[in-house]
């Protein structure tokens, strides 16, 4: 589990499908605005696991290490997409 890794939801593009928190088996996501997902247990996302971008059908996820933002999906901007 990690301090500083965690996703971030761009809500401009979600369309509040619930699918990230179906995959996430971290608990890092819960329903609190409902039907939005919100990241609610940070400190649970895995480092460097990008599932959940991956799997975003609307690539609404992104990634905050410390400082610095990660893209996952579209971007092409990480390694495992």
């Amino acid at each position: 589990m990690s301090k500083h890794w965690q996703p971030v939801i761009d809500y401009s593009k979600c369309t509040n499908c619930g699918y990230c928190i179906d995959l996430c088996e971290h608990g890092v996501y819960e329903k609190l605005k409902s039907p939005a997902p919100v990241v609610t247990f940070p400190e649970n996302c895995l480092e460097g696991c990008k599932y959940c971008a991956v799997m975003c059908p609307e690539k609404a996820i992104k990634y905050l290490d410390g400082d610095t933002e990660y893209s996952c999906g579209g971007g092409r901007s990480c390694s495992c997409c």
